[in-house]
């Protein structure tokens, strides 16, 4: 009799678990997530020194790195085998970069440059305990800088020229499991979104020639703070 008292108890423990079961998926389950990052990202204008600046003396490197807080948005696929894609658009960044040359060595370059970016991105999953996961990342897309500047001040204007580059990235992180829909991670990525330019000089300068242009190639080192959420 004590035994069929017990069947109740032991069928409603029985639904109780099948119940989260049900509610709770897997944490490698296949389906789509949206993303949301902060990022903490240093960007670089290398070569500068290809700038087109003909009789003006030596290159003279300036500031050539710029510092600040950004963010990004997307939208992502897990597969279920620990390989998930994901498409990521970057908010749009504002960069001042100088240089100058052994001539006039007071007469800086400031090369404004505007980047805007697309990318696909593939990551490796490696689950190393029940909440904790290490990834790597690859990615490929589209770079659009925006150049533009002036010599020594903002009445000396170079003309304003648009590039459209392929970019790529590399990358890898560390992800945490809050739950079975939420994921933080902290991760690290490299970017190199290419060359971009400005137009020629739009004033004469000390030889009354419009033969001078500024250049660089754009790169990006960021430190990430990502929340998914899979839908």
């Amino acid at each position: 009799m004590h035994m069929f008292k017990s069947v109740p108890l032991l069928l409603l423990a029985s639904s109780t678990l099948y119940m989260s079961h049900a509610v709770a998926a897997p944490a490698d389950e296949e389906g789509y997530y949206g993303v949301v990052r902060v990022i903490s990202a240093e960007r670089k204008a290398r070569n500068m020194d290809s700038s087109a600046r003909p009789g003006i003396g030596s290159f003279v490197s300036g500031d050539d790195s710029q510092k600040d807080m950004t963010g990004s948005v997307g939208v992502g696929y897990r597969f279920g085998n620990g390989w998930r894609v994901e498409g990521e658009l970057t908010l749009p960044q504002r960069d001042k970069f100088t240089s100058g040359s052994t001539t006039f060595p007071t007469s800086l370059n400031e090369h404004h440059i505007v980047s805007k970016r697309v990318r696909l991105n593939a990551y490796r999953d490696w689950r190393i305990s029940e909440k904790v996961s290490i990834y790597g990342s690859a990615g490929l897309g589209l770079a659009r800088l925006e150049s533009k500047g002036w010599q020594g001040n903002e009445s000396r204007q170079y003309g304003a020229s648009t590039q459209t580059n392929l970019a790529w990235s590399v990358g890898a992180g560390v992800a945490y499991d809050v739950t079975d829909r939420l994921a933080l991670d902290l991760g690290y990525r490299y970017v190199d979104m290419g060359d971009t330019e400005s137009g020629w000089n739009n004033c004469p300068n000390a030889r009354g020639l419009q033969d001078e242009k500024m250049k660089a190639h754009l790169v990006s080192s960021e430190f990430s703070l990502g929340m998914r959420w899979f839908f």
